[in-house]
C-alpha cells in the first residue's frame, strides 16, 4: 500500500493545481487603451458593458461572478437574466454603481465619457477595443488573467487558434491574384464597409478572399467604387435581421446588378451577425461561415483540403460554462494524469 504521506502529498498537489491562483494578486494589467489598472484581488462582482465582454467572461469561467450586463446580452442564455445597466451606448451610470462592482469591463463603443465617469467614481474599469484577430485572442487571455481563470482562457484560445489554422492551412498560400474579391458591408444607406486594419479584414483574408476596400477602418463606399472594383462576393452583416435587408437592397439595385456578385447570386447574408460583429469566442464560427461563402469561388488547384466545419470551441458548452463530458480538455487534467502515473510508480515501489 501507499504510505499515507504519499497520498497526502498527491492530494495537496492536485488541490494547488486546480485552485484559482488567488495568491497572484494584486496584479497590474494594461487595457486596450494603454491604461494600467491594478486588480487588488479576485473580482467577485463584475459588470459587463457590452455583449461581447459578457460572452468572454462566461467563456473563461467567470460567468457566475457577472452581476450586470446590457439589454443586448443574449448569449450565453444565462446572460439574459443579468441585472441590466442600459444599452451598449446608453449605459446607466447609477445602475452600474448600485451593483457595487469590483470590476467593470468596458468596450470602446461605450464612449469615453461613460468610461471616464465610472473611473471618476473610483471603480476599477478595464476597456477593450480589439482591432485584429490577434487582439481578440489576447483580450480573452487578458480577461482570464484578470478574473483568475488563466488556464481556462489559455485552453479556449488554443482551441480557437487550432480551428483558425484548420481553415488558414487551406487558404494562406493562395496568391492575391487568385483570391475572390470580397465586399463586406454592414449597412446600405449609405454603403458602410469594412476596410483594412479591422478584424473583419483579417477574417476575409483567412477565409481565402481579398477585401476590395483597401482604405483603413470603417468607411462609406460609393456605388461607383463598387462597380469599379467589381466584387465577386458581397457579404451582408447587420443585427436584428438587417443582413437580409441589406441583401435585398443590393440585389434590387439596378446599378449594382452589373457586379459579378449580383450576376452570379453571390450576395450572402450573415445569418447570425453576433458570431462576427461581437469580437469574442464565437468568432471562429463567423470565420467558418465566411469561408463557406468564399470557398466555392476559390480555384480547385488552390484548395489544400476539403472545407472543415467549425463547431463551438471544444470544452465550451452552449452556455459557455465549460461544463463538458470531455474531461481531457479540462484545465489541469494532463497534470492530474501525470501525477496519477507518479502514484503508480510509488505504489510499485512500496509493494
Amino acid at each position: 500500500m501507499l504510505k499515507t504521506s504519499h497520498i497526502v502529498l498527491f492530494i495537496l498537489t492536485v488541490t494547488v493545481l486546480l485552485t484559482p491562483n488567488t495568491l497572484a494578486y494584486p496584479i497590474n494589467v494594461t487595457d486596450n487603451f494603454g491604461c494600467t489598472v491594478t486588480i487588488e484581488k479576485t473580482p467577485m462582482r463584475i459588470v459587463s458593458l457590452s455583449p461581447c465582454n459578457t460572452e468572454i467572461l462566461f467563456a473563461v469561467g467567470a460567468g457566475d461572478r457577472v452581476v450586470g450586463g446590457t439589454t443586448y446580452d443574449t448569449y450565453p442564455p444565462k446572460a439574459v437574466n443579468l441585472s441590466k445597466i442600459g444599452g451598449f451606448s446608453t449605459v446607466n451610470i447609477e445602475a452600474v454603481v448600485n451593483l457595487t462592482p469590483d470590476l467593470v469591463l468596458a468596450e470602446h463603443g461605450n464612449s469615453e465619457d461613460t468610461v471616464n465617469a465610472l473611473k471618476n467614481l473610483d471603480l476599477k474599469v478595464v476597456t477593450l477595443n480589439p482591432k485584429t484577430m490577434d487582439d481578440i485572442l489576447e483580450n480573452i487571455r487578458l480577461v482570464g488573467n484578470i478574473t483568475g481563470n488563466d488556464a481556462a482562457a489559455e485552453s479556449l484560445t488554443a482551441d480557437m487558434m487550432q480551428q483558425i489554422r484548420d481553415i488558414t492551412d487551406m487558404t494562406e498560400d493562395i496568391p492575391n491574384s487568385r483570391r475572390p474579391r470580397v465586399l463586406y458591408i454592414v449597412w446600405h444607406e449609405p454603403m458602410y464597409a469594412a476596410g483594412a486594419g479591422l478584424y473583419h479584414d483579417d477574417l476575409i483574408q483567412m477565409a481565402g478572399g481579398k477585401n476590395i476596400v483597401e482604405a483603413e477602418g470603417w468607411l462609406v463606399i460609393s456605388v461607383e467604387d463598387i462597380i469599379d472594383k467589381n466584387p465577386q462576393i458581397i457579404i451582408c452583416s447587420s443585427m436584428g435581421g438587417g443582413s437580409y435587408t441589406i441583401m435585398e437592397a443590393i440585389t434590387g439595385n439596378q446599378i449594382l446588378a452589373q457586379t459579378d456578385a449580383v450576376i452570379n447570386n453571390k450576395v450572402y447574408p450573415v445569418d447570425d451577425p453576433n458570431t462576427i460583429e461581437l469580437a469574442g469566442p464565437r468568432i471562429v464560427q463567423g470565420l467558418a461561415e465566411l469561408h463557406g461563402f468564399i470557398a466555392p469561388d476559390i480555384q480547385p488547384e488552390d484548395i489544400v483540403s476539403p472545407t472543415q466545419v467549425i463547431e463551438t470551441p471544444t470544452g465550451v458548452s452552449p452556455d459557455n460554462s465549460n461544463d463538458t463530458s470531455d474531461t481531457s480538455s479540462t484545465p489541469g487534467f494532463g497534470m492530474i494524469l501525470a501525477l496519477g502515473m507518479i502514484l503508480m510508480v510509488y505504489s510499485k515501489r512500496e509493494r
